[in-house]
């Protein structure tokens, strides 16, 4: 989107997905956007990239919507369904019926020839002898005849890998004329610079990424993170548990201000926060502003050359007391 190499890229749609809470380096993100003729973000929340859209489509929350069918290949296989409780509120719509209005206006009839997520559902389930309402007389779930995934391999005597050699690899032959590690081998990580921590984050039982934060209910058990420090070194650098500091990067990027945990469960040379907070989206108006983003300060990423993951936990931060 900045180099515009292979090809330009013009626009873009994000759909439930917070842009700044997702993606490592958002200056980065922000100069990104800017490249773009257009944008149009479709959320349930007023969060911080919506204000970057040139149209927002608000959609309905799970508990107003019929979403598709959850079909799940587990050991004992089983399908289930969502159904609104209410319907949606003010202005929203759900994301099918987005969808297939767009399909319409751009003459993708054909893929169209339903009217309501009722009617598209009870087709799809009408191939297995099942409607909605059979559904909901059991439950909700529908559990399917199966047997184990390795069931059929055993079977026909046949290998579940899908390797040269049907068998699990160690040393991968296909990697290795993509000149690439063929053998995983052990790369040490970089040590902190002197007076900065390596940044570790993770999630919460109470919160579901960046999406949560300003729901009441969950808000009130949580209303902000902390960072964890080794309690040792807090009080080797004259901080007590509930002090509040800023967390700077190793590129100078800070955090808004941000709750002590002073704690023996971590390691000396780390600090860890709950990823999901340090909003600054006034419209979420319990979570604006509280906490700090890792987000924020994950200025630096390494991605893996096989897979094109991205590393994140490759940045470091030092404390630095609230004024």
């Amino acid at each position: 989107m900045i180099t515009g190499k292979p090809y330009p890229i013009k626009g873009l749609v994000a759909y439930g997905c917070n842009l700044f809470h997702t993606i490592p380096n958002v200056p980065r993100t922000k100069e990104a956007l800017k490249k773009l003729d257009f944008v149009m973000v479709v959320d349930t929340l007023p969060q911080d990239h919506v204000a970057w859209a040139d149209v927002v489509l608000p959609e309905a929350t799970y508990l107003e919507r019929y979403d598709e069918l959850w079909s799940c290949g587990h050991k004992t296989p089983y399908i289930t369904m969502r159904e609104p409780a209410i319907d949606p509120l003010y202005y929203t719509k759900p994301a099918w019926w987005m969808v297939r209005e767009l399909g319409l206006r751009l003459g993708l009839d054909d893929f169209f020839t339903w009217k309501t997520a009722e009617e598209y559902l009870n087709r799809r389930l009408s191939s297995i002898g099942l409607s909605l309402d059979k559904l909901r007389e059991q439950g909700g779930v529908a559990v399917q005849p199966g047997k184990p995934y390795l069931a059929d391999f055993e079977m026909e005597k046949s290998s579940p890998f899908t390797t040269t050699t049907g068998k699990f690899e160690f040393y991968a032959d296909a990697l290795e004329k993509a000149k690439l590690d063929p053998l995983p081998k052990y790369e040490a990580t970089t040590d902190a610079p002197n007076g900065f921590f390596r940044l570790l984050y993770g999630r919460s039982p109470v919160h579901t990424f960046s999406r949560t934060q300003n729901t009441p209910v969950l808000n009130e058990l949580m209303k902000e993170n902390q960072v964890w420090v080794n309690d040792e070194l807090a009080a080797q650098l004259g901080l007590k548990h509930g002090d509040r500091v800023m967390l700077e990067n190793q590129d100078g990027v800070k955090s808004g201000p941000i709750q002590v945990k002073a704690t023996p469960r971590i390691r000396k040379d780390c600090v860890f926060v709950v990823h999901g907070f340090g909003h600054d989206a006034p419209g979420l108006t319990r979570a604006h502003k509280k906490g700090a983003s890792d987000s924020m300060l994950q200025t630096k990423y390494k991605l893996d050359p096989i897979s094109g993951g991205a590393g994140l936990r490759v940045n470091f931060v030092k404390l630095v007391k609230e004024a």
